[in-house]
């Protein structure tokens, strides 16, 4: 799986990046290790589960959209999300300290390096587990990919776990109350629902 792609054109495709100020979600339980990441199913994820990628986005819209909205409502006709999935999440603004070399996924970067549009578009992460797998044991420098959200066109950086020592945490706020989150809940026509119990519970106490 690993020897399909030529390790010389995706050193040719690396970007050097420094972050400004980027974002991750994660649940709030994570709060104390707001950098951490274990190797689970994603896009660019192991296939082996033997190492770690950390993902981050220009915007917090696009964070939600990746993380948490995804496809759940395609095809509905009225847009409604439970409001304890969204209080359950925090948003982690993000620097790095010094600069990230990334292999381009965005525009046609992967026809660059002879890889399917798919590694960085599909909803089926394969193609993208692929092309990890092969940079991260063929190109050691590189730190991870850049690539668009494939739900808003935001930059996005998938960032491997030898590259986490270069990234910084700069805040943490409730995603509830993020000024971009609230903008886009009006701008994509979404509906924060409350759990039927809890409304009961809720009137009952302002009578």
């Amino acid at each position: 799986m690993t020897t399909r792609y030529d390790p010389e054109r995706i050193r040719g495709s690396l970007r050097s990046v420094r972050l400004g100020r980027v974002y991750r979600l994660i649940h709030f339980s994570h709060r104390a290790r707001p950098l951490n990441a274990v190797p689970t199913p994603s896009r660019f994820s192991d296939p082996a589960g033997q190492y770690a990628v950390l993902y981050v986005t220009e915007s917090v819209r696009c964070g939600f959209w990746e993380a948490l909205a995804r496809n759940r409502f395609t095809r509905h006709r009225r847009r409604q999300m439970p409001r304890s999935d969204v209080e359950s999440r925090l948003v982690v603004e993000i620097r790095s300290i010094e600069p990230l070399d990334l292999v381009d996924l965005r525009e046609d970067g992967p026809i660059r390096i002879a890889a399917p549009t798919a590694v960085a578009h599909d909803a089926n992460h394969a193609a993208g587990r692929s092309l990890s797998a092969a940079t991260y044991a063929n190109v050691p420098e590189a730190d991870g990919f850049l690539f668009q959200s494939r739900f808003t066109g935001h930059v996005c950086a998938g960032v491997f776990d030898r590259a986490f020592e270069k990234l910084e945490a700069l805040d943490i706020t409730p995603l509830v109350v993020h000024a971009d989150f609230l903008r886009a809940l009006t701008d994509y026509d979404i509906t924060l629902t409350t759990p039927s119990g809890l409304e009961n519970r809720q009137r009952g106490a302002n009578k």
